[in-house]
């Protein structure tokens, strides 16, 4: 899972495409179908996700951990902007139907891009032409529940927890190559707080977790917002694809 699919509303509802596995938990599937209900039925929203990550570093020959905060903003079906800060340095992404700009506020450089008219195709793109992954990506996209059934030997509801002062469903989901927990908001709004993804690969166990904060569902945010103007004195930069090996504009 690793893009953002999103129809002609923003957040397309998918309640899980196959029945659950015998081994899966009906109370958690049915409180993921909720979630993903609860965002399907959104058409812009805002949201802070902290996100702690796991890298090698081929200095130290060891895992050391990542810290970043990710500010976004989306309508659909044809809107996004993500403000980044952390360990990786301060970044902004912005897309308006036509153009994904991307800029480097320590470097003071930016790229930009024609994109597809819509998020599905937007998203689609920038990932196999550049690896680019985006905040939370797995939570919007239409088939998440089934996409997590297909991967999980079993999904289980482990009980009621409190994050942050909020009650929470916390629901794991066991797969040969990786764990995911997901803790949800025991209310109205049934929507993610927070989840934690361990991967093994190559005999070595990697570790992802984010926490989202300041929800806000359905907010009018203006179009111009969306739309990159590059600071004065900005140095515009190639975007290479991960695939050109000519090392041209895609």
């Amino acid at each position: 899972m690793n893009a953002i699919l999103l129809s002609a509303v923003l957040f397309a509802a998918s309640p899980s495409a196959q029945p659950a596995k015998s081994a899966n938990d009906p109370s958690a599937i049915m409180i993921l179908d909720r979630m993903a209900d609860m965002i399907g039925s959104l058409h812009s929203c805002n949201f802070r996700l902290e996100v702690d990550q796991d890298r090698f570093d081929d200095a130290l020959g060891t895992m050391v951990k990542q810290h970043n905060m990710h500010d976004v903003w989306m309508v659909g079906p044809d809107k996004m902007l993500v403000n980044s800060n952390g360990d990786k340095g301060h970044r902004g992404f912005w897309y308006d139907g036509k153009t994904a700009s991307y800029y480097d506020y320590q470097e003071h450089n930016y790229g930009r891009v024609a994109a597809p008219g819509n998020l599905v195709a937007m998203i689609d793109s920038l990932h196999e032409a550049y690896g680019t992954d985006f905040p939370a990506a797995d939570f919007f996209y239409p088939t998440f529940v089934s996409d997590l059934i297909a991967q999980s030997d079993k999904i289980v509801f482990r009980g009621t927890v409190e994050i942050d002062g909020r009650d929470c469903f916390h629901v794991v989901a066991k797969g040969p190559d990786q764990d995911i927990q997901v803790w949800i908001a025991n209310d109205a709004t049934a929507l993610p707080v927070k989840y934690v993804i361990r991967s093994r690969e190559k005999n070595q166990t990697s570790e992802f977790s984010g926490t989202f904060q300041n929800w806000t569902l359905n907010p009018d945010l203006p179009s111009a917002m969306f739309g990159f103007m590059a600071p004065p004195g900005a140095r515009e930069v190639r975007m290479l694809s991960q695939n050109s090996k000519s090392g041209g504009r895609p």
